[in-house]
């Protein structure tokens, strides 16, 4: 006779195999969901077109899809808000698959997702169970893989690493966004300086507690004053927000080298980056040549390289023959009309090269670039771009809003691959650590309830990144 396990001995049995790691994880998320906005907002789900396959397959393998055919889409981590994004970019034959440990976030997101009538399967599992017990559940190989903002919360990420690469189609891609460890040493000195004074996650008062303690030293330290700034204040007051950045209970400390060294293990080759807030403009095209190590870790070093990592990988044996695909007759199909009917991305407005354009052509450069994704031409945006100067056509190019097949019709391909800038030089940081008076600091800290030791140890720790 077959034995049924009990379900709360089944979900015991999970957690004692889920690492103490993990679990932390998985309870700051239950508490936290993130980012918590509202049920009823409506993101700006047009601001996610990285993250859409058919994006992904122009740029690396410069060609349209076919977008009728079924595909398999992968969201790892994904959150209460990527799966509605995704779901409005995904043609509707994708099949997208969104694992989560949180339960309650997965539970949010298919609150969002219950109105499109596209549907999307929901795991609520440990992505690293979900990977293994694949085969077993005869789930499809995954044409696209997305872990944006994941890898770095998870102990085991190389191992991570290797069971998406066994779970990739042929031609498969993994869009990842993992900490730049060298950028975030200031917020991780904070983190610990937390962790000592025991302020926890799962504590709203504690929360609050945190929260006043940075803002009573950023009145003692421009440095940390201007670092808050340039987050803004919606990630100081949002509790979901301060609560994943400075009281996180896991973060991996691995710099460039070690990221590239975990893709080299898993069989995971680097093949583009996006460089969201153009740091990296004294090197080519980063979307269309990814830089080496050598490059990022010389600029994430002086700090000239502060963002994220956001990168797309594919298989080491997956051959991306370029100017072949490049020739090959695009695959046209109908623009979906919930895409039709959206308005530009923003990030056509951030950058000084394009922010100047009138809404006409950002319109006529957005619906264009709609058009290409499907593998249509567009006349109107064409003879556009060829009217703009260099420098607004490059930084189109290194946003994805000039796709490489577009830039090549053009005949802008060669220069819409070099550099914007010469060289690009360090920031500069206002103050310095010596002006901070560490006795003003020590008192701000004294009402916490902890030993001395450990105040004494915390405030090393917040001066450090003062």
């Amino acid at each position: 006779m077959q034995s049924v396990m009990c379900p709360q001995i089944k979900n015991c049995c999970k957690l004692l195999a889920m690492s103490d790691a993990t679990l932390q994880v998985q309870q700051l998320y239950e508490r936290h969901p993130y980012p918590h906005y509202p049920l009823l907002a409506k993101p700006r789900w047009q601001d996610g077109y990285l993250g859409s396959s058919v994006f992904a397959r122009h740029v690396i393998f410069r060609h349209a899809v076919d977008t009728t055919q079924p595909a398999h889409f992968l969201s790892i981590g994904s959150g209460e808000i990527l799966p509605y994004i995704i779901r409005q970019w995904e043609p509707s034959a994708t099949k997208v698959t969104c694992v989560d440990l949180s339960k309650r976030s997965l539970r949010r997101a298919h609150f969002r997702t219950a109105l499109l009538g596209r549907q999307i399967s929901y795991q609520h599992m440990d992505i690293n169970e979900f990977l293994e017990t694949a085969s077993h559940r005869r789930d499809p190989l995954y044409d696209h893989v997305e872990a944006y903002g994941v890898l770095h919360h998870i102990s085991s990420f190389q191992k991570t690493l290797s069971m998406i690469r066994s779970r990739m189609a042929t031609k498969g891609i993994l869009r990842l966004m993992v900490y730049n460890a060298r950028a975030r040493d200031w917020i991780w000195d904070i983190n610990r300086a937390f962790f000592l004074l025991n302020l926890k996650f799962n504590s709203d008062t504690d929360v609050q507690t945190a929260r006043q303690i940075l803002q009573d030293l950023a009145k003692l330290s421009p440095r940390l004053s201007e670092r808050l700034r340039q987050m803004g204040q919606a990630s100081l007051e949002n509790n979901t927000r301060f609560a994943d950045t400075f009281l996180h209970p896991w973060e991996s400390r691995a710099d460039i080298h070690q990221w590239f060294s975990a893709f080299n293990k898993a069989g995971l080759r680097p093949v583009s980056l996006y460089d969201r807030y153009a740091e990296l403009d004294d090197l080519e095209n980063t979307l269309w040549t990814c830089p080496t190590v050598a490059q990022l870790s010389e600029r994430a070093d002086d700090l000239r390289y502060e963002n994220n990592i956001e990168i797309w990988l594919t298989r080491d044996d997956s051959l991306i023959p370029r100017e072949e695909a490049a020739s090959q007759k695009a695959n046209r199909a109908n623009i979906p009309l919930r895409l039709r009917m959206t308005m530009p991305a923003s990030q056509l407005s951030q950058f000084i090269e394009t922010r100047h354009l009138p809404i006409g052509a950002k319109l006529v450069i957005w619906r264009g670039f709609l058009k290409s994704l499907y593998g249509q031409k567009d006349k109107n945006t064409e003879d556009l771009l060829r009217g703009l100067d260099v420098s607004s056509l490059k930084r189109l190019a290194r946003i994805g809003l000039i796709l490489p097949q577009t830039a090549e019709k053009l005949n802008l391909g060669d220069s819409l691959v070099k550099p914007i800038h010469g060289s690009m030089n360090p920031p500069t940081l206002t103050g310095t650590t010596e002006l901070v008076d560490s006795v003003k600091a020590s008192k701000i800290i004294s009402k916490i309830s902890q030993s001395t030791q450990k105040k004494a140890q915390a405030l090393k720790r917040f001066i450090r990144a003062m």
